[in-house]
């Protein structure tokens, strides 16, 4: 992209006629503050005036075009400030109400007995069929698109103002898009030029065009993303990785460390495990995102393969999300390679700064094998002695910059492992981590049962109660978790501050209940979780701070409050806090909503257990931005391209990005340099690091 043009797009929107200051913060709610952002607004659907529908064959709850003539004088009639405007159309099939509310100047534009085009949402069937606010266009009016887009809007904003706007840029003089793709990935794949896309999209001469513009811009988006991420992921063929060779000698002794397991890892554990010795035996520093469901054994194979380069005399870091959640891996990473002879060190900010002070130079003097820890891992001031293989646990709690932090230390870039929970869908994964190799671990270790779940609603409440009495007086543990910590006064909902109080005082006074969520310091947390794991408590209210890091295999029940207001995966993230153990768990999903898609959701939790399939669903659902959070990911929020809908042409993207790249392997050719130019100008700041 030139910088002539890619600074022209830069612009503030002010710089187009009718657009004030004040006309361009309701324009900046809809995310448009560049003549760039306004280009991409993309239409939501078009009003058609071509495809004209004879009065008798309009149907009740949609949107048509007709050609009809005015048949009397429209009739005023007036209620307070509500004015309404009637009239009867007609045409040789038959004829229609019209009517037009606080509009009264429609009357002015209307005759007796001359033929109109109009167009409006369609009420009612037979004499009580009426058309509601229709726009009108006379009969020879011609120059006026058969096709107008439909936009999101905002308060204060109209449809002719965002249709005005976008016609002023592409009419700006001298506008063209300028092309993104190389001609012969545009030529394999049939698609439209830059130019005419950006400018059908918006205003289209038929269907057709709508078409043609939607695959070219679709494909733009997947395929600039999946390239840019192919090209720094293949620029670490330039980099040095640490030198293993991972020998008979490591594999023996990493046979030990795996024997005295006291369970036996599944195919998948064992098939990740070899993924990554591979990438330790290579060159250049390995990205590899090892995904499984909850509860699968993602930690064990992070720990033997973090045990795997300490043996090979390097040092290893584990980086968590959570304080709980790094406190519990060291615990658990502590005893899987007890016996090891490696040392383990534990570093959080609630470390004491004598203890820490020690602990770095241990680092840098080689002393410490595994360091795990929170963000303050990140922090500056530490300096290992030979860093080799970083661990980030809840990849999408993390952006791309602090992985490539952590990542980015010493001559030396370390072999990079992201472990993540949150089972993704194939055609996302291949964008969200696009520079990066995937493992997976869909087995779930032996003797562990599916969580039975169920949905309930308020009028259940007795029985709830009934059930989870019955699970603590067997021994169990309850957790109960809300979607709020206070009540409020906009948002009906149950608040763990109430729910906490109700059981607490009212239903089980002689149980243990404790209350947790984010606005407690660190130690308060760590001293309920303490408290829990020991047993020393019979029920956990909380927020969704459980949804990772708690491990409490005598917990058997989750009830969730208000269940419709968490995403599918959210949901599947929390119920893997119950049946870590080889007893039946269950969990309950509370909700009183009726909505359709709401059930839907819960219900298909019922149905499935694998994450992945979760995934698929929540995916189909809600898409992606729901799903994940765009902006915690990183992942493009996409314009045009639909993740789900448009699954055959991310196949297609990506199949062209693999013959790009067999022919170009670090897009050197002129003729590709416009693809990173692209992508640095599209999505540089979000996903790109600074100096690759």
């Amino acid at each position: 992209m030139s910088d002539k043009a890619g600074a022209w797009l830069e612009n503030k929107i002010t710089i187009l006629p009718g657009i004030s200051d004040k006309r361009a913060k309701m324009f900046a709610r809809l995310g448009v503050e560049r003549i760039h952002d306004l280009l991409w607004l993309q239409p939501r659907s078009y009003e058609d005036w071509q495809e004209r529908v004879p009065i008798n064959s309009l149907r009740d709850g949609t949107v048509s075009s007709f050609m009809a003539v005015l048949e009397n004088i429209p009739a005023l009639s007036r209620h307070g400030k509500l004015t309404t405007l009637r009239a009867r159309l007609s045409d040789p099939s038959g004829s229609i109400q019209a009517v037009w509310f606080n509009q009264p100047w429609v009357a002015d534009r209307l005759r007796r007995g001359v033929s109109y085009l109009f167009r409006g949402r369609i009420e009612g069937e037979g004499r009580r069929r009426q058309v509601v606010n229709p726009d009108i266009r006379l009969q020879d009016q011609d120059g006026l698109p058969d096709y107008l887009p439909v936009y999101p809007l905002t308060a204060g904003l109209y449809q002719s103002t965002v249709r005005q706007a976008v016609k002023a840029a592409l009419d700006q003089a001298g506008f063209f898009k300028e092309e993104t793709l190389p001609p012969a990935i545009r030529s394999s794949a049939r698609l439209a030029t830059a130019d005419f896309a950006m400018r059908r999209i918006h205003f289209p001469a038929c269907l057709r065009d709508i078409e043609l513009a939607r695959r070219r811009l679709a494909f733009e988006e997947l395929f600039l993303v999946m390239a840019g991420l192919r090209s720094l992921k293949s620029g670490r063929h330039r980099q040095k990785g640490p030198a293993m060779t991972v020998g008979r000698d490591t594999e023996d002794w990493l046979a030990e460390q795996i024997d005295r397991l006291p369970f036996e890892l599944t195919s998948s554990q064992a098939g990740a495990l070899q993924d990554i010795l591979e990438d330790f035996r290579k060159q250049v520093p390995a990205n590899r995102l090892v995904q499984g469901d909850v509860g699968s054994g993602k930690t064990v194979v992070a720990a033997m393969a973090m045990a795997a380069a300490c043996r090979e005399g390097w040092q290893s870091v584990m980086m968590a999300p959570t304080t709980i959640l790094a406190g519990q891996h060291a615990e658990t990473i502590s005893e899987l390679l007890a016996g090891s002879g490696l040392e383990i060190a534990l570093l959080t900010g609630a470390t004491p700064a004598a203890q820490r002070r020690s602990l770095l130079a241990g680092l840098e003097e080689g002393a410490i094998d595994i360091l795990i820890g929170t963000h303050a891992v990140l922090e500056g001031d530490l300096v290992f002695s030979r860093l080799a293989c970083c661990v980030t646990d809840e990849q999408h709690r993390f952006g791309v910059a602090q992985r490539i932090s952590l990542s980015s230390r010493g001559d030396r870039i370390p072999h990079v492992l992201v472990m993540s929970a949150t089972p993704i869908p194939r055609t996302l994964a291949m964008i969200l981590y696009g520079d990066l190799d995937i493992s997976e671990i869909k087995e779930m270790p032996a003797g562990r049962l599916p969580v039975k779940t169920y949905t309930a609603t308020e009028k259940d409440r007795t029985r709830i109660d009934q059930l989870m009495r019955s699970q603590i007086e067997k021994g169990f543990k309850v957790y109960v978790v809300c979607p709020m910590i206070e009540d409020s006064e906009t948002v009906a909902a149950h608040s763990a501050d109430a729910v906490h109080e109700r059981l607490s005082k009212h239903i089980f006074p002689d149980k243990r209940v404790a209350l947790m969520h984010g606005r407690l310091r660190a130690g308060e947390k760590l001293a309920v979780m303490d408290a829990f794991g020991r047993g020393e408590l019979d029920i956990l209210v909380s927020t969704t701070v459980i949804e990772v890091g708690i491990d409490q295999p005598d917990a058997n029940l989750l009830v969730v409050e208000n269940a419709e207001r968490f995403g599918l995966s959210q949901l599947h993230q929390l119920r893997g806090r119950v049946g870590r153990s080889s007893r039946q768990s269950y969990c309950v999903l509370v909700s009183d909503s009726q909505d359709p898609l709401i059930r839907k959701r819960l219900q298909t939790l019922c149905r499935h257990h694998s994450g992945f399939a979760i995934a698929d669903q929540d995916l189909l659902l809600r898409g992606p931005g729901d799903l994940f959070g765009v902006a915690q990911h990183g992942l493009p929020d996409f314009k045009v391209a639909n993740l789900y809908e448009d699954s055959e042409l991310l196949r297609e993207a990506a199949a062209a990005c693999d013959q790009l790249f067999r022919q170009d392997p670090f897009l050197e050719k002129k003729e590709n340099a416009m693809i990173m130019e692209a992508f640095r100008f599209r999505y540089g700041k979000r996903l790109e690091h600074p100096g690759l």
